[in-house]
């Protein structure tokens, strides 16, 4: 029987450690890898080309989000499967998980029969993210908050957008000629004009709202 191979990234290193130990017990899983921050997970995927099945990665890291992970296996190493770990099942991880093309979402708290059986499922092919309930949580965060993003104007509804599609503050400031610090300055003050809790929540709120892109920003994406 050929193992199911899986890679870890959590930075709690006793979570990821303790997991790490539970799905070895499972005969037919290998973790392979290992690591504690966005910068690590991709740089294993990148010298691991053909040797992992699924990753199981944490949504709040400390250099980042899960789904910028996600992002890149998408956009790199698409056969393997994502399952995302997440202490709170929230609207805008649901609807980011789905759009950025997770196969699951798990919480942290359930019983680890839960996980192991996802990781499974999504090694055979099924995913787990459900359309419905997706679209579900989008129109629910559309409805509280519909409009707060239309006050963005400038170089911040830019950067609002160019968040909304996943880039960076680095790749943002590269496409507007910015230092990286500037595009710090403005998202902490986009966040708090808009109401959002972190860069996640903003770029739901952008793709909810059914804004017309601004031509600035189709020249940078």
């Amino acid at each position: 029987m050929v193992p199911i191979r899986i890679l870890l990234c959590d930075d709690h290193d006793m979570v990821r450690d303790a997991l790490g130990r539970v799905l070895s017990e499972e005969a037919d899983f290998e973790v392979v890898a290992s690591a504690r921050s966005v910068d690590a997970c991709l740089k294993h995927l990148a010298q691991n080309v053909g040797k992992i099945d699924v990753a199981v990665i944490d949504v709040r890291l400390t250099d980042g989000v899960g789904h910028d992970i996600t992002r890149w296996i998408r956009a790199n190493q698409s056969a393997i499967r994502v399952v995302l770990l997440t202490s709170f099942l929230e609207d805008e991880l649901l609807v980011e998980g789905y759009s950025t093309g997770a196969d699951a979402l798990i919480l942290k708290g359930a019983p680890t029969r839960d996980l192991t059986e996802a990781i499974r499922d999504v090694h055979a092919g099924l995913r787990l993210i459900d359309a419905s309930a997706a679209r579900a949580a989008s129109q629910r965060l559309q409805q509280s908050n519909p409009t707060r993003v239309s006050v963005l104007e400038g170089t911040d509804r830019e950067i609002a957008e160019l968040i909304s599609k996943g880039m960076t503050d680095k790749e943002i400031a590269a496409a507007m000629n910015f230092s990286t610090q500037t595009i710090k300055n403005h998202v902490s003050r986009i966040l708090t004009v808009v109401g959002a809790a972190n860069r996640t929540q903003l770029a739901v709120m952008v793709a909810t709202a059914n804004l017309p892109e601004s031509q600035e920003t189709k020249k940078h994406s």
